[in-house]
């Protein structure tokens, strides 16, 4: 299922930002399975969500500024048809932010501020 291999490439990401060892953005982008444009998509997506990354050529690796990572999880719920109306008020909601990340799924992330790493 595409949306679970997109849901592990996130996991991915932020276990190797973590760690400090993603190596270069080709080499972190190909970890990821992805080219470099879209891991640059991927990371100004998070920047937009607040989470900022940044490349450190010191350490070799893509770091977290002001957090210390962040938590992806999932859950997935069966709705009935008078839920879903509720949901869209009746109507085909169409008004959601498209992500780079996870390719158009509804998502939301959460950063941890505890940890702040600093490297240049």
């Amino acid at each position: 299922m595409e949306f679970i291999r997109q849901i592990e490439r996130l996991k991915l990401l932020n276990k190797l930002v973590k760690e400090q060892r993603t190596g270069s953005p080709e080499e972190f982008a190909e970890r990821l399975g992805v080219s470099r444009a879209k891991l640059y998509l991927m990371i100004d997506e998070l920047k937009d969500q607040g989470i900022c990354i940044r490349f450190s050529k010191r350490i070799n690796s893509f770091i977290f500024v002001n957090c210390g990572g962040i938590s992806v999880s999932f859950s997935m719920q069966v709705l009935n048809t008078s839920e879903e109306r509720n949901i869209s008020a009746g109507k085909t909601s169409t008004f959601f932010h498209k992500s780079n990340i996870l390719d158009g799924t509804i998502f939301s992330l959460v950063y941890d501020q505890s940890a702040n790493h600093h490297a240049s």
